[in-house]
């Protein structure tokens, strides 16, 4: 619960961080009482509400990790990123065309013994950070890893 809560504090120092730079001299009340201001406030606080749900669901699983190479970790994570130009997710001219953020989970299926080779499924979403959304990405897939040196 306590790591929960830090991943929490974090997710929301970050967003407010975020959100401070990109209104930053703007009014925030008067953007959030905005249409697409309105719909973004509620991305906020849905999507960072979602995530963790889903890491304390999966943090039930441990039972799982038990039988060896097999269902060994999930993870979930958020983040944001900066495009060089436009996001794909953004619409142009809006109060933030290239924030994007993304969040998502994964659950690891199978490990090799070396514990370098890795299969996971996952879940990723990619936003809008502040702006309306153009497009939106949401997918489930299967991810292989390689860990080429680790510490």
């Amino acid at each position: 619960m306590k790591d929960a809560l830090i991943f929490a504090g974090l997710m929301v120092a970050v967003v407010l961080l975020y959100i401070a730079w990109r209104l930053r001299g703007r009014s925030w009340r008067e953007y959030f009482s905005t249409r697409d201001g309105k719909g973004i406030l509620k991305g906020i606080i849905i999507a960072p509400g979602a995530i963790l749900l889903i890491a304390l669901a999966l943090s039930l699983m441990p039972s799982c990790a038990q039988a060896g190479t097999w269902f060994n970790d999930a993870s979930v994570y958020a983040g944001l990123d900066w495009t060089k130009k436009l996001s794909p997710q953004c619409k142009r001219n809006s109060v933030d065309e290239r924030g994007t953020s993304n969040l998502g989970a994964k659950l690891n299926l199978w490990q090799s013994d070396s514990k370098r080779v890795r299969v996971n499924t996952k879940y990723t979403h990619h936003s809008c950070a502040l702006g309306p959304d153009d497009r939106q990405y949401d997918a489930v897939g299967v991810e292989l890893e390689w860990k080429v040196w680790s510490r």
